[in-house]
C-alpha cells in the first residue's frame, strides 16, 4: 500500500499512472464494437475491454467510449452498435481496430457481415463470433474523457462457442475456469 510520502523516498507515481498499470493486468473480455456513420453508411469500430453486462431484466449492456475516438460521434448518431466477442482464432481482428496505423485493414476479413434486422440495418458483425450482441443506446453518462453508453440488447447471434478472447497484462489471453 502506498502511504504518506517519506521525504527520503522518491515521489510516488501519479495516481493515473498507477491505476493504468493495475488495469493493464486486470483481465477483461475483449470485443470489437462496431457501428456505422448514418450519413455516409461507412462502418466504424474500435477494440475495447470496457464492456459489461448491466442487467437481464431488461437485457442491457454498457460500454465506455473515449469521446476523442474516431468511432464515438458516428456511434452516437447511429444510436446502435454491436459488441463482437472473439474466439482465439479471430485474434487477427484486433490489430486493425486497436492500432490507428492499421485502420485500412478494418472490415476487410471475409467473415464480416451486415445485420439485416430492421432496427440494426447497417451494423456490421463478425460471422461465427462466439457472440454478436446488438444494442440500442438508451442512456449516456459523460465522465472525464469518456461516455458510458447503457444500451438495450435487441438481438444476439451466437456461434455456440464459449471460448472467448480476453485482455490481460497488455496482451490477448484466454480466460478459462480454474480446474482443481
Amino acid at each position: 500500500m502506498t502511504g504518506p510520502a517519506d521525504p527520503g523516498l522518491p515521489a510516488p507515481e501519479p495516481l493515473d499512472a498507477r491505476l493504468k498499470r493495475v488495469l493493464r493486468f486486470m483481465p477483461a473480455p475483449l470485443g470489437i464494437v462496431t457501428s456505422f456513420d448514418p450519413e455516409s453508411g461507412q462502418p466504424v469500430g474500435l477494440a475495447m475491454s470496457a464492456l459489461m453486462p448491466v442487467c437481464l431484466e431488461p437485457p442491457a449492456m454498457a460500454i465506455c467510449v473515449n469521446r476523442s475516438g474516431s468511432a464515438h460521434d458516428a456511434m452516437l448518431r447511429a444510436g446502435r452498435f454491436c459488441i463482437n466477442l472473439l474466439e482465439p482464432g479471430q485474434g487477427g481482428h484486433v490489430v486493425p481496430f486497436a492500432d490507428p496505423a492499421a485502420r485500412d485493414a478494418r472490415f476487410t476479413q471475409s467473415d464480416w457481415r451486415q445485420h439485416v434486422h430492421h432496427a440494426h440495418d447497417g451494423v456490421w458483425f463478425i460471422d461465427d463470433a462466439p457472440a454478436a450482441i446488438f444494442c440500442t443506446i438508451r442512456e449516456r453518462l459523460s465522465f472525464g474523457t469518456h461516455d458510458v453508453l447503457v444500451s438495450a440488447v435487441d438481438d444476439l447471434l451466437t456461434s455456440g462457442s464459449d471460448d472467448i478472447l480476453g485482455w490481460a497484462n497488455g496482451a490477448l489471453c484466454r480466460p478459462a475456469p480454474l480446474t482443481s
